[in-house]
This record gives C-alpha cells, structure tokens and sequence, in this order.
C-alpha cells in the first residue's frame, strides 16, 4: 500500500504547485489589464499655476497662482489678484424725469481698486479616491496691498453766472465734494474721466479659505474656492462720504479655479 501513495502524493503536490502558477500568472495579467492610466497619471509633479475669478461681497477680482508642490499635503504658492472695492452702504439710484440717465451712488467718493502680492501654501485635507471625486484642501496667505483709488463723477446741473450777470442752469461733472453747488443729478459720469487724479494707499492682507478640486486628471485643476480676506490700509480708503478714511475691511469671496500641475 505504501509503495502506491508516493506517486500518488507527489503527483498531487505538481498539480498543486502548477495550478498555484498559473494563478498568480492570471492575477498579474489582471492587474496589468486594470492599470491602463497614462503616464502622465502615475508621474510625480512638482510646480502648479492657475488662474481664477472671483464673486465677493464687494464686488469682483481675478488673478493667478503659481506654486511649487513639496509633497502630496503640501503646495506652497505666490498668489497675484486684482480686485474692485466697493461700500456695503452703496444704494444705486436713477433719476426718471429724463430717459437714458445712467444710475448713480448718492455720496460716492472714489472707485477703488485693491492689487495684492501674497505668499502661502495649500494643506491637503481629503484625497481623491483612486476613482475620481473631490479633493479638500485648506489654503492660506498673507502679504502687501496696493489700493488706487479714481475720483467719482456726477452729471449734475449748477447755477453758472453769465456775462450779463443773470444765473443759468447749466450740466456739469463734478465730484460729491460739491454737491453744494447742485441744482439735480442727472446721473454717473463717464468711469474714464478722473484718471489724472489717482491716488494710492499701501496696506496689508490676509486670506483663508476651502478649496474643493473636482477634476478627474491629476494633471488639471478644476476647483471652487470659498474663503474670507481681512485687509488693513493705515491712512484708509474713502469710497463713501459717511465713510471717509476706512481702515479695515472683510471680504468674503467664492472663486472658481483652473489650471494644470507639470514637471520642468
């Protein structure tokens, strides 16, 4: 009886060990099979830039990022952005005894405009799954801001001597300043006129906000920003005339960005 089961048990042991191979075999053409990304897919990046455009509480702003990507958590970046500042307080008004008068801002000083110049850093909070999804991140900066402030016109109508001493109602562009002077407003004047009078107020920012990437290629950046920037000007910003001279302001803000990651 022995002398039957060595060959028996031996043969068993070939087929264990062949049906084994080519089991492995299978799972290695499987996975193979399953791992058909790009390579630009499975390659590590290292710089990133985008570009963005923004909806904040005081109005609009648009700029770009360009950022160096220290491991899988962190990115750090400098950010550029333009931005227009406006008043909460701001009422738009027209006035209806006349067709085609543009709207105006009662007690409007200045246009203002905000440039920043910031340095931060992107901390990855949620990943992407392998298939797809969004991607959270917590973004940070801080830095210089330059605001330009441009005079605001009015078309208003003023008393004006004529040359026979008698006074005639006349149209004029004027600033608020001398609203004394004003007969009616007719409505805005031209958002060109004033150039020549452009002052500017150096200040500070900082910035915080959530980023949530929802693009489908690790190459690309489709992602919505939501945050807030608090801003300090040390000699202020006039906008509005109950508001002379404002020094701090908090802005809260939703952007849309795109871009792409890369290896130089």
């Amino acid at each position: 009886m022995i002398a039957h089961r060595r060959p028996v048990s031996r043969f068993m042991l070939l087929a264990l060990f062949g049906t084994s191979f080519l089991s492995l075999q299978a799972q290695e053409i499987d996975i193979a099979a399953k791992d058909d990304k790009p390579l630009e897919e499975k390659l590590i990046y290292t710089k990133q830039s985008n570009g963005f455009v923004s909806m904040n509480s005081r109005g609009f702003s648009g700029g770009f990022k360009i950022g160096e990507i220290k491991n899988i958590y962190t990115t750090t970046q400098w950010e550029f952005e333009i931005a227009s500042i406006h008043s909460l307080k701001e009422i738009k008004t027209i006035n209806t005894t006349q067709y085609r008068l543009r709207p105006y801002v009662y007690g409007k000083l200045n246009y203002a405009f905000a440039l920043r110049v910031g340095y931060g850093a992107e901390k990855r909070i949620y990943g992407k799954p392998y298939w797809g999804g969004v991607e959270m991140r917590w973004n940070y900066e801080a830095g210089a801001s330059l605001a330009i402030q441009k005079p605001y016109y009015y078309y208003v109508i003023v008393y004006e001597m004529g040359s026979d001493g008698t006074y005639n109602e006349v149209i004029a562009e004027q600033t608020f300043e001398n609203k004394s002077q004003w007969r009616d407003i007719l409505g805005r004047s031209s958002f060109f006129k004033g150039f020549d009078k452009l002052s500017l107020s150096p200040g500070i920012h900082a910035k915080t906000g959530f980023s949530f990437d929802f693009s489908k290629s690790r190459t690309r950046i489709n992602a919505v920003n939501v945050g807030a920037i608090a801003e300090y000007y040390p000699i202020g910003i006039s906008i509005m005339d109950s508001e002379r001279h404002k020094m701090v302001f908090l802005t809260f803000y939703v952007s849309y960005n795109w871009g792409s990651r890369y290896n130089r």
